[in-house]
């Protein structure tokens, strides 16, 4: 396991209570990065919601590729593993609570949107004095916080912002070779040749540990990439062809289908300081 280097480990975030007082039930911190940034992989005792207000994040969980938005948060579960990317320059945003009880065993994190009220409370109480009284301002917004993060579920909101991962040693092969060079086209057949198995046996495999079929997978991994990408400023033309389509309309026609908006609108959005959610 390597050590985080995150500031809010060793500053803000203490383990145990200090002096004698107790933990506020609601602690939150901001940190700016700049793009391509990273946090090695590392955990927490408490839940943490990981947000920003600019930029995007990548977080990976032991089965999970995550994209944070300014529209979209991610509440990771205490004690799951996790390890960050900052993608453009990123304004982190993030709350710990001290109680917090999954609402799935097993689960890694819970999408949720985050606009408006939740927003502003976030981005106040990154202010706020390590310690504060449950009656004054900081208390409120705290108990708010709290109690909007706790009443989030999984699946409220689109998973396109979730890329699942297999723990199957040899599917994780395919995903983990995919990730690294989204343009690769190679058929299931192809990749099941060079592990030695059936396409069929893959598919099926790939099907029951992912939730999804290969080439809806790959599609889902294409979109997540084409965000970061869109995000940093890439013309469509460039996305296009780092994710391995043979024309721009091809993946416009894509990325409209499965957000719902251009790939240009998508990218005018962050321009405007307006992330599409």
């Amino acid at each position: 396991m390597l050590k985080s280097t995150n500031e809010m480990d060793t500053k803000r975030i203490p383990v145990t209570a200090t002096g004698g007082r107790a933990l506020p039930p609601v602690i939150a911190n901001a940190i700016d990065y700049a793009h391509g940034m990273r946090e090695p992989a590392h955990t927490h005792q408490r839940a943490q919601l990981i947000y920003a207000t600019s930029g995007m994040i990548r977080v990976r969980t032991p089965l999970a590729s995550w994209v944070v938005t300014p529209t979209v948060g991610l509440l990771v579960m205490p004690r799951v593993e996790h390890e960050l990317e900052m993608v453009g320059r990123v304004e982190f945003r993030t709350v710990y609570l001290v109680s917090y009880e999954a609402p799935e065993a097993g689960l890694e994190g819970v999408l949720l949107p985050v606009t408006g009220l939740l927003r502003e409370a976030i981005v106040s109480m990154t202010q706020a004095p390590e310690h504060y009284d449950p009656d004054s301002v900081p208390g409120v917004l705290a108990d708010l916080i709290g109690r909007l993060l706790r009443a989030a579920r999984p699946g409220e909101i689109e998973t396109h912002w979730r890329l699942p991962l297999p723990s199957h040693s040899r599917l994780r092969t395919i995903c983990e070779a995919l990730l690294a060079a989204p343009d690769n086209n190679d058929t299931l057949e192809l990749w099941a040749d060079r592990l030695g198995a059936s396409s069929r046996t893959v598919s099926r495999l790939f099907q029951r540990e992912t939730g999804v079929a290969f080439a809806r997978w790959r599609e889902q991994m294409r979109v997540c990439e084409a965000m970061c990408r869109l995000s940093t400023g890439d013309a469509p033309g460039d996305v296009a062809s780092a994710l391995g389509y043979a024309d721009t309309a091809t993946f416009a026609s894509m990325f409209r289908r499965v957000l719902g908006v251009s790939p240009q609108r998508y990218q005018a959005g962050f321009v405007a300081g307006n992330a599409p959610a």
